[in-house]
């Protein structure tokens, strides 16, 4: 509707009949040519009411070419049920919680593992499994206490893990965003299985702790 409102004149007053046009124009300069940041669907919202204008400028000129008052109200009814259902569909990811399944790995952390543990958590740099389990540690990958990003290859990861154990971690937590590490870093795995124990597991995440006799 939006698109066939591209083509319909936005307003009899010809001092506003592009306002939208001109509106969009620059919503797309904003979001191309200034910087590719600002291509984030937070910086594309502006977009919404111009959409909205051209689809109202698109009913109300198929509403002047509709002459029965029964097909206006039977097509009017289509495209407000049409859009209640698009709109549920669309909507109803964004009530998921996105952080569910390391709030989940916190909480199991905070029953299994004792107060003094400290963390290894490969969680995106995301503290939302610290807050829960009430324990301290670092994201995974680190450096200094600041998250790195995920691993090169399985050295690195290697590395910065062996270096956390000496440093005092007794844990180590991978979640659904960072489990396939464990595919993809085979020689890491490996390490990982020599070295630790696991403890839990689920869908969401696998927690490790380390053994006292790992080498």
């Amino acid at each position: 509707m939006a698109l066939i409102g591209l083509f319909v004149p936005q307003s009899r007053d010809r001092r506003y009949s592009r306002l939208f046009h001109w509106w969009l124009i620059a919503i797309i300069l904003f979001i191309i040519a200034v910087g590719y940041g600002n291509r984030h669907r937070w910086y594309q919202l502006p977009l919404v009411p111009i959409a909205a204008a051209f689809a109202g400028a698109a009913c109300t000129f198929f509403g002047s070419k509709i002459s029965s008052r029964r097909a206006a109200i039977g097509l009017s009814i289509l495209l407000v049920s049409s859009f209640t259902v698009l709109s549920s569909v669309y909507v109803r990811p964004l009530y998921e919680s996105s952080a569910a399944q390391l709030r989940n790995a916190g909480l199991a952390l905070n029953k299994i593992a004792p107060s003094d543990a400290l963390i290894v958590a490969a969680d995106m740099g995301d503290p939302t499994i610290f807050y829960y389990s009430q324990r301290k540690g670092w994201h995974f990958l680190e450096e200094d206490g600041i998250y790195q990003g995920t691993p090169s290859d399985s050295q690195d990861a290697i590395v910065d893990l062996e270096k956390l154990r000496r440093g005092g971690a007794t844990h180590v937590v991978f979640t659904r965003n960072t489990l396939w590490w464990l595919d993809y870093y085979p020689e890491f795995a490996q390490r990982l299985a020599q070295s630790a124990t696991v403890m839990a597991a689920s869908k969401e995440f696998k927690i490790y702790k380390f053994d006292a006799t790992a080498r």
